[in-house]
This record gives structure tokens, C-alpha cells and sequence, in this order.
């Protein structure tokens, strides 16, 4: 018989793109570390957004704190869901931050000050932009999902599935789609998230008795203007990179990165903003050395990112 779930708290359509991130690292709050802080970033207000966390506690009575942009966000602990494992409580709490959460830097902070203290296993932020050029589907569920040894789980989504898990174990938890393995993850205390497209299945391999977890399974399939970014460029013999970046999509974009990578090291980094329809950027920088070059360039529309990679080839006359 399954042990916990994964239930949906939202599900709908909007004119519109939806970004989630998530800290992973599991941390101990306590009274020696009283506070652990989580910062994310929204591209313009969010319409709706949420944040989730997931906690492991030694019973349920614990006190905790929440903030949110210095508001007070509620000093009750109330999972709306709990599952024993072992000796402690997995809990899940969900909370609509609509009103408070805002444009730029967002900072949450879950404060707690006993001996024995909590552990933090994710926190996640989910945030929903209005965009007129965009329409997305969409499935939000969350909860604490035992996968048991040797035992397969399939997750069914539309378009792009993103998850989150965690598998402390020395064993083999692995997710596999119709391409096949996408990923296995295996003794770490800290969760991992992954983005993979269409249905999936998740295996845990393993003759230990002692399960792993899933904690988010978010799905989504959107229509989106087409985003794209035309590079050229060059190294000239004076060690100097000189680009050019142009906007041929059908949508302005909120931003434009350029992560510049020699032989796999970032070496320049450079955001631009509000790029326009049919805009132009001529932009320069300096090579330290011979060697490969890599841009990776990102446009990002609210939240919606596309990614392009080039290499840049050196002048050799």
C-alpha cells in the first residue's frame, strides 16, 4: 500500500508563464542556527504565487516563525499534511503569498529556536505572470510521496514535468522517460530537482527497506510566441570578443544574458534589459588567453527562458 501522496493545490489555465525554484539543501534550524533564509527573484509582480516547504520534525508541536519581506506571515505550525517515517514527521505546508510577494528580490525566512531543532527539506517558490503573448496549462501537486524499495511510480504530465526528490539512501533512485534513463540519484541528504518532458517513471532500485521521497511534481504545457536571439561574433587577434546580439523573435524580451565560458570557466558575464522586437546590441569584451570560448545566451520573457549556446571562433589572419 502507498505510504503518503501527492495531491494537486492548483490546477487551471492562464494567459501567462509560471516560474518555480527551489532550495534543496536540507538545514537544521535551531537555537544555534536560529534562521535559514530564502531568497528568490520575481521578473516583474507576480499575479498569484505561492510558497511550499517541507519540514522534518520530532513531533508536531513544534514553534516555529515565518517571513516574508520582513511581514510576519504566521507563527503557527499547521501542516496541512503530516506522514510518520520512522521516528519523525514529514510535513508539508502550502501558503498563498500573493499579497506580499514582489517585483526584484523576495526574501523568506523560517525561524525556530529549539535544542533539538527542525530540518528544512525544500523550499519552493512559485510565482504566475500575466503575459498576453503566452497561454499555459497547468498542474501544481505537492506532498510526501514514500517511494519503497524495488518499488515504480509513474507520473503523468503534459508537456514539461518538473519534479523534486530525495533519496538519502545508498541506493538507486532513477527517472526514466520515453527517451529513456533521464537521471539516477542516490545517497545525498540534500533533494534534487529535474525538468523532463512528457510521461516519466520513477524506479527505486534497492534492497535496503528504507524508502526515498517525492516531494513536488508541477507539470505544464504552454504556447508561447517564438524567442529567439541571432549571435555573431569573432576573437580578433587582439584578444578581444566582439558580438553582436539581435532580437528576431516575435516578443520583446525582459532580459538578455551572456555567460562568456573559456574552456569551461565563466570568464564575463553581462545582463541586458528590456530588449525589443528587432534591437540590435554590439558589445565587446576581453580573452584572457587562447583557448575555446562558449557563449551561452538566455532570453528571458516573465520567467519563460530560452536558451541559446555558440562557440566563438579567434581571428587567425
Amino acid at each position: 500500500m502507498p505510504i503518503g501522496k501527492i495531491a494537486t493545490f492548483d490546477e487551471g489555465s492562464i494567459n501567462g508563464s509560471i516560474e518555480y525554484s527551489t532550495l534543496l539543501k536540507s538545514t537544521k534550524v535551531s537555537s544555534e542556527n536560529r534562521e535559514l533564509l530564502y531568497t528568490f527573484y520575481a521578473e516583474k509582480k507576480p499575479i498569484k504565487a505561492y510558497i511550499v516547504i517541507i519540514t522534518e520534525t520530532r513531533d508536531l508541536t513544534t514553534k516555529w516563525r515565518l517571513w516574508l519581506n520582513n511581514f510576519s506571515l504566521t507563527k503557527e505550525f499547521k501542516p496541512i499534511d503530516t506522514v510518520k517515517v520512522g521516528g519523525s514527521y514529514y510535513n508539508l505546508n502550502i501558503y498563498d503569498v500573493t499579497h506580499l510577494a514582489r517585483e526584484g528580490k523576495n526574501e523568506f525566512v523560517v525561524s525556530h529556536s529549539s535544542i533539538e531543532g527542525i530540518w528544512v527539506h525544500i523550499i519552493n517558490s512559485v510565482l504566475f505572470y500575466e503575459v498576453p503573448e503566452f497561454k499555459t496549462n497547468y498542474k501544481l501537486r505537492a506532498g510526501i510521496y514514500l517511494i519503497q524499495p524495488s518499488e515504480e511510480i509513474e507520473l503523468d504530465g503534459e508537456g514539461k514535468n518538473y519534479i523534486v526528490i530525495r533519496n538519502p539512501n545508498k541506493s538507486i533512485l532513477k527517472v526514466v522517460n520515453s527517451t529513456g534513463t533521464v537521471t539516477t540519484i542516490g545517497g545525498s541528504l540534500d533533494s534534487d530537482e529535474i525538468e523532463v518532458k512528457g510521461h516519466l517513471s520513477i524506479i527505486h532500485e534497492s534492497s535496503q527497506r528504507s524508502p526515498a521521497f517525492l516531494f513536488l511534481h508541477y507539470s505544464e504545457n504552454s504556447i508561447t510566441p517564438n524567442i529567439s536571439i541571432n549571435v555573431s561574433g569573432k576573437i580578433g587577434r587582439d584578444n578581444k570578443a566582439v558580438i553582436t546580439l539581435y532580437n528576431d523573435g516575435e516578443v520583446d524580451l525582459d532580459k538578455v544574458l551572456l555567460n562568456a565560458m573559456l574552456n569551461g570557466v565563466t570568464i564575463h558575464f553581462k545582463s541586458f534589459d528590456n530588449i525589443k522586437i528587432g534591437q540590435k546590441i554590439n558589445y565587446e569584451f576581453f580573452v584572457p588567453k587562447k583557448g575555446n570560448v562558449h557563449l551561452r545566451i538566455v532570453g528571458v520573457k516573465s520567467g519563460f527562458r530560452k536558451i541559446l549556446d555558440k562557440d566563438l571562433e579567434w581571428e587567425t589572419a
